[in-house]
């Protein structure tokens, strides 16, 4: 059995996580560690240098995945001749099918708060901010498909 520092940044992270499945080749999802996670949330994938990306959409930061599961950021990197390397380019975190299927469980949340406040019901505080998370999740999805960083 390999030691935890033996093992590679992309063992470490998946053997700390649960309900992990592989979606393709070099990519999982997993219920975060950072919240009550009812389904999986956080998407895990590994750049071609080797990184770990890590991006929860029910909003965790990384700092808190990390802390959660006890890793620090540099657990994210592969070694090189003893040193950490950070990924040389921004890796898309998720498929044409996860896009769609994000896209759609989105909309349909949206789509559902609309129906009610048009038929009068007040929604709750906690309602109004899953709706603006849905909504954020929306304009984050177009620019992560049309490849604009950082706008």
């Amino acid at each position: 059995m390999q030691s935890e520092s033996a093992m590679a940044p992309i063992d470490r992270i998946l053997s700390d996580l649960g309900d992990v499945r592989q979606r393709q080749p070099h990519q999982w999802s997993a219920r975060c560690p950072a919240h009550d996670d009812k389904k999986p949330s956080l998407s895990i994938r590994v750049a071609d240098s080797g990184a770990i990306l890590l991006h929860c959409f029910a909003g965790c930061s990384l700092t808190e995945i990390l802390d959660s599961v006890g890793l620090d950021a540099s657990d994210l990197f592969p070694c090189h001749e003893g040193q950490k390397v950070a990924p040389s380019r921004n890796s898309r975190l998720l498929t044409a099918t996860q896009a769609l299927e994000l896209l759609s469980d989105e909309a349909e949340l949206i789509a559902v708060a609309g129906a009610n406040i048009a038929y009068g019901l007040p929604l709750t505080d906690t309602d109004r901010q899953r709706v603006l998370n849905a909504a954020s999740r929306v304009v984050w999805l177009r620019r992560e498909c049309m490849g604009v960083r950082g706008v």
